[in-house]
């Protein structure tokens, strides 16, 4: 007789908690925040520089844009989300608008403090500044976790039939492979026969 067929079920009775075990570790409901700088541009804009006594200073001008997404695809709301930017932009524009608390460190840091993001919800900020560089985004992070930074890109987006029949085909497959394994599992370790 072999180790499995005389101790065949105390074997599955410990592999069955330590599968539940890194399930409920590695899968479980937690804060995760993505960043993304989906797009940034320098406009040279064809008007003069002027200043307040009429002199021209440049025969251009220069308009830098810069987008930032941070959205929090976990499953538990994220709180205090802190967004740190070296100097105080210019222009921002916060989409949808959300109310924020402003903080200025004695470094001249400039910080904005959101309380919550919920699971799945997705904040949007547009820079805008006329001749001068724009600040760069020094950290993104919550009480919880700090911002992963990922790159974004356009995609065509893909009709809901399709998303559709792939999520039941694949979920199919999936339990499908589950089933298999634990036939396989009961043959090797229990020596039942196949399909009993």
């Amino acid at each position: 007789m072999s180790l499995f067929e005389t101790y065949g079920k105390e074997i599955f009775s410990l592999v069955v908690p330590l599968i539940a075990w890194i399930l409920n570790t590695f899968f479980k409901a937690k804060v995760r925040l993505l960043l993304a700088r989906p797009h940034a541009f320098t406009f040279l804009v064809q008007q003069p520089l002027i200043d307040a006594q009429g002199n021209q200073i440049s025969p251009t001008q220069t308009a830098h844009t810069n987008s930032f997404v941070i959205t929090n695809s976990g499953r538990e709301t994220a709180t205090k989300v802190e967004l740190v930017f070296n100097w105080k932009p210019l222009c921002i524009n916060i989409w949808p608008s959300r109310h924020y608390d402003e903080r200025i460190d004695p470094d001249g840091r400039y910080a904005m403090i959101f309380n919550s993001l919920a699971p799945h919800e997705t904040l949007g900020f547009e820079l805008l500044s006329i001749n001068y560089d724009l600040p760069a985004l020094l950290t993104a992070r919550s009480d919880q976790c700090v911002a992963q930074k990922i790159n974004m890109y356009p995609q065509r987006v893909i009709e809901n039939w399709k998303r559709r029949t792939v999520s039941v085909l694949v979920f199919t497959g999936l339990f499908a492979v589950v089933y298999a394994v634990i036939l396989l599992l009961q043959f090797l370790i229990l020596k039942t026969p196949y399909g009993h």
